[in-house]
């Protein structure tokens, strides 16, 4: 009989919003507490890559590819979307081509400078990877040239 009381309060108490004593719920952090905040993917970024080179620019815009022996492609900016960590570019250009850019976090070096990137980029176009370096255009812009 004991048990069925027990079970009947913590019933009651579940239904109510409150956890019954014993529970394993983990109480909703306080209002005031901070919120787990990602990369910040917003403005203008510059990715780049050697062997073979190739350049990304990331603007309001458009998002201009940039290779030697191509011509640049510049599709409009679809936007950002972020993939867990990750922030990403898909854009389309015409009927049946795409050019996607995926930044991930993390110091990264062009291997020919001593630039410092904060994050890895990789860019696929028409079936081909491209690897590199991206940083936000304004942080490059504070540190020595190439």
């Amino acid at each position: 009989m004991r048990i069925h009381a027990f079970l009947a309060a913590s019933l009651l108490l579940t239904a109510c919003g409150q956890t019954p004593m014993g529970s394993a719920e983990e109480a909703p952090p306080p209002a005031d507490a901070p919120m787990a905040v990602g990369p910040d993917y917003s403005g203008d970024f510059d990715a780049v890559g050697t062997e073979p080179f190739w350049n990304v620019k990331v603007r309001e815009g458009s998002v201009t590819l940039s290779r030697p022996d191509h011509p640049d492609i510049a599709p409009a900016n679809p936007g950002v979307r972020a993939d867990g960590e990750q922030g990403v570019w898909d854009a389309t250009i015409g009927e049946d081509q795409r050019l996607v850019l995926r930044l991930t976090p993390g110091e990264c070096s062009d291997g020919m400078s001593d630039r410092r990137y904060g994050y890895m980029a990789e860019v696929w176009i028409d079936g081909e990877t491209l690897k590199g370096c991206a940083s936000k255009t304004q942080d490059l812009a504070a540190q020595p040239k190439p």
